[in-house]
């Protein structure tokens, strides 16, 4: 919960049930992302430099 992970590379990082409430993903790359779900990251943060992967939507919260 809330960790920073700010300009990570989380590609082919395992996300099965990792709680990601109001986690820092502004500049993030979650483009192959497994098991990442939309519910996960509605619960988080992130911005217009984010990489979310096509399956999943931004969401609307997310700064531009």
């Amino acid at each position: 919960i809330a960790a920073d992970l700010s300009g990570a590379d989380l590609r082919d990082a395992d996300l099965i049930g990792a709680d990601m409430r109001d986690t820092d993903l502004r500049g993030a790359d979650l483009r192959g992302a497994l098991f990442l779900t939309q519910p996960q990251l509605n619960a988080a943060r992130g911005d217009a430099r984010t990489k979310v992967p096509q399956t999943l939507e931004r969401p609307p919260h997310w700064a531009d």
